[in-house]
């Protein structure tokens, strides 16, 4: 990376929300920042892109996580990539040091925490150039925001304080719940656990309390009695599109 330029950034990741913060977060942080929403389009960028860093998602419909990185390896990228996930276990962070990541993080990750990540794997980045927001909110009790359809506190937290920034990822998040809500009673399980997953990652950036209760129990209600959950589920998501809607 050369010091009289930006460090270019490949964010691929197929959760709009997440895509459009960390490209947006990464913007801020005085880097030229390329997104894509698949495995595919990673591999595609990537070959154009010549990237200093990679945040890649683990969990893709495509090509996520290991197999996406030994991909963009064999077609030549050597920078070095950071792994993102909703949840990382220690089998699952032990598969992603075994085929060359050099760090895994779960989501949300905030401002603050990809300028450590910048400053950690990019040696030449310039601190100097960091706008942060200094005055956060801390986050609430956690019982406390558990009981809430939507919370601010930590969905600032996590977007570095921007409350224009938050109003545009919940946005984007009203039209993803109010597109996929139609189909959620009738998606094949393996589909819905995909959804499930992204939609975690989604609720955590924008507040989403109670719907990301309700995803958590329906996926550990998926080998078991599976509609109840669904319909607790169905219940939350409209309850936070209409909040959404309102703010």
């Amino acid at each position: 990376m050369s010091k009289d330029r930006p460090p270019r950034i490949l964010v691929a990741d197929d959760d709009p929300v997440s895509l459009q913060f960390l490209v947006g977060a990464l913007g801020e942080l005085d880097c030229a920042t390329t997104g894509a929403a698949s495995g595919s389009a990673a591999i595609a960028a990537c070959a154009q892109l010549s990237p200093d860093l990679l945040l890649l998602d683990r969990r893709m419909p495509d090509l996520g996580g290991a197999p996406l990185l030994r991909e963009l390896r064999r077609g030549g990228c050597s920078a070095p990539a950071i792994a993102t996930s909703a949840e990382l276990d220690a089998p699952a962070r032990a598969e992603l040091a075994a085929a060359g990541y050099v760090d895994a993080v779960t989501k949300p990750i905030g401002v603050e925490q990809l300028a450590a990540l910048l400053g950690m794997h990019l040696p030449e980045w310039q601190t100097s150039r960091l706008r942060l927001i200094a005055n956060a909110p801390a986050d609430p009790p956690a019982a406390a925001v558990r009981a809430a359809v939507l919370e601010d506190g930590p969905a600032l937290a996590a977007v570095g304080g921007d409350r224009e920034t938050l109003r545009a990822l919940r946005g984007l998040f009203s039209q993803e719940l109010e597109t996929t809500s139609p189909r959620i009673a009738t998606l094949p399980a393996d589909e819905l656990g995909e959804w499930l997953h992204r939609l975690r990652a989604s609720c955590r950036y924008c507040g989403a309390a109670r719907l990301l209760d309700a995803a958590e129990q329906l996926e550990h209600e998926l080998k078991r009695s599976r509609d109840a959950a669904r319909g607790e589920l169905l219940e939350v998501l409209s309850i936070t599109i209409a909040a959404l809607k309102k703010g």
